[in-house]
Order: C-alpha cells, then structure tokens, then sequence
C-alpha cells in the first residue's frame, strides 16, 4: 500500500492537486503494478513562513 505524501507551499487549488494526484497514481500503477486502488496521495499545504531552506524562512 503505497503512501506518497506531497509537501509544498500552500495556494495549489483542487484542479492542481487533482492533476498531481492523477500523474503520482499513474506512475506508481505503471513502474510496479500496484492496484490504484491501494495508492494514497497525502497533500500537506504549508505556508512560506512554517518552511526554511539554507537557515531562512522562505516568506523573507
């Protein structure tokens, strides 16, 4: 059962992560045969100002 969890800035609307979603499923049925049905797409919207990079909030 795979579970792929997807962490990026927050703002990505339904139809985008409907897409996102879709291509993961996709690519996971394709590359091992898994049953889509035991595929999950986890989205975790995070704002700029709860991520750092390089010692820096990316809201600066």
């Amino acid at each position: 059962m795979p579970v792929v969890r997807v962490t990026w800035f927050e703002g990505k609307d339904t139809q985008t992560k409907k897409a996102v979603a879709a291509e993961i499923t996709e690519s996971i049925v394709r590359n091992t045969g898994t049953d889509p049905k035991y595929i999950y797409v986890i989205f975790e919207d995070v704002a700029p100002s709860d991520w750092a990079g390089e010692g820096k909030l990316f809201s600066e």
